[in-house]
């Protein structure tokens, strides 16, 4: 296992085209949940691939894949425009024409997600990034995380936990 990800360190830091290829949209991906938006999810995603092509050849193999590497720069990029964010003023959206009756509901529940999601723990919520759309296995999240497939289930289940709470004080019940 070591040795594969080894040589798919070496390979990475030979053919950039290959790494920017494999693991682009999955980065966008994981930042437009921490972000909320898949516009900045794009632009922090490709500053993240520029921050990585400067660094490859300063990269050194510590035992983990360059994916854990990637997820670790765009955690950090992210947490830095979500502080950037927060100082500046929030925008004021003015809605025209009738509201949507039918979807209201829907994308309430939906918004009230996102606003749980983001108040988890980075770790947690990579840890729900990589395990629930990546569908990436416990022990893969592991790798990725420089953790153990059990402490990763645990930072899962917390994360629900937490999940559960958040949605239920806005009123939204949630089964199982």
């Amino acid at each position: 296992m070591a040795g594969d990800d080894h040589a798919e360190f070496r390979r990475s830091q030979a053919d950039f085209d290959a790494l920017f290829r494999a693991h682009y949209a999955e980065i966008v991906r994981y930042l437009a949940v921490r972000l909320g938006s898949r516009d900045d999810a794009a632009d922090v995603a490709a500053e993240v691939f520029v921050a990585a092509w400067r660094g490859v050849p300063r990269l050194r193999y510590r035992g983990r894949p360059v994916l854990a590497w990637l997820y670790r720069v765009a955690a950090n990029m992210a947490s830095d425009r979500l502080r950037e964010r927060m100082r500046q003023p929030l925008p004021v959206e003015v809605v025209t024409g009738p509201p949507v009756a039918d979807t209201a509901e829907s994308l309430a529940d939906r918004d009230a997600l996102g606003r749980a999601l983001s108040r988890l723990p980075a770790d947690q919520q990579l840890a729900v990034h990589l395990r629930l759309v990546e569908g990436y296995s416990f022990a893969e999240v592991g790798r990725l995380m420089g953790r153990s497939a059990g402490a990763c289930q645990m930072l899962v289940l917390r994360a629900g936990r937490q999940l559960r709470e958040a949605l239920e004080q806005e009123g939204i019940r949630v089964s199982g």
